[in-house]
């Protein structure tokens, strides 16, 4: 096409038809700069359907995590809730100064041994760190899942991974530790040991109702992270129907 234009240009040249002349030429031109900016265009499209693969990729990995998260947040919520049950059978077993049992026997050896921990998935969160995080195209999707993972998660973790001024267990173990024996078979408190354990158990009632109160927080905690878990992996969802649908 350019060839043919730039034929009939020199031909108008040598007709000294100047006019028509600068209108080929600026044809010329035009069509030139048309093939460019469409040759961008389909290169921009190009880009951006790879960038749209990626993206939603990346937002199915981070979706496939948090969802994975959320089978650990709820088995963690379960373990709590039976520790708060624990706990408050012991407190009424100790201040109603019941009869010795080896059901009263097993749970006061569980809440000195019991730890809490958790362990989130977050290696499609850091990849798409390692890529920038503005790949993920949506602002308020983007700003929900850092947030999710720098604050909700950074908390949690802190929280549950360093429980002991929370759950009490190592001075439950050190105050409850010394009434325990064994039997070679088994723990055991003899009847002795359990007269002096109820003397002796205003302070340990104290540390016991604590070990309670931090067990709820971690209970408050992780149903507030599983709440902003199970929303983000919603829209994530959203999301990802709406790139693949456009």
């Amino acid at each position: 096409m350019i060839k043919f234009f730039r034929k009939i240009r020199q031909n108008l040249l040598n007709k000294n038809k100047v006019g028509k002349y600068l209108l080929y030429a600026i044809g010329e031109v035009l069509l030139v700069v048309i093939g460019i900016l469409i040759a961008l265009q389909l290169n921009n499209q190009k880009e951006l359907r790879k960038q749209r693969i990626v993206e939603i990729d990346i937002l199915e990995g981070i979706r496939k995590d948090i969802l994975r998260d959320t089978i650990d947040l709820n088995t963690n919520i379960r373990g709590t809730r039976n520790g708060i049950e624990t706990v408050s059978f012991l407190i009424d077993h100790i201040l109603n100064k019941k009869e010795l049992n080896k059901n009263f026997v097993s749970e006061l050896h569980y809440i000195t041994v019991a730890k809490s921990f958790i362990i989130l998935h977050d290696s499609h969160f850091q990849e798409a760190k390692q890529k920038g995080l503005s790949i993920i195209s949506n602002e308020t999707l983007r700003d929900d899942i850092n947030n999710l993972y720098e604050f909700d998660y950074e908390f949690l973790s802190l929280l549950v991974n360093n429980t002991e001024n929370i759950d009490y267990s190592n001075i439950l173990s050190r105050e409850i530790g010394p009434y325990f024996g064994y039997d070679g078979t088994d723990l055991t408190v003899t009847s002795l040991s359990y007269k002096k354990f109820l003397e002796h158990s205003d302070k340990i009632l104290y540390h016991i109702n604590s070990s309670r109160g931090g067990k709820y927080q971690l209970l408050y905690i992780h149903r507030k992270t599983l709440e902003a878990a199970l929303k983000v992996a919603d829209d994530i969802k959203i999301e990802i129907d709406a790139l693949k649908t456009n």
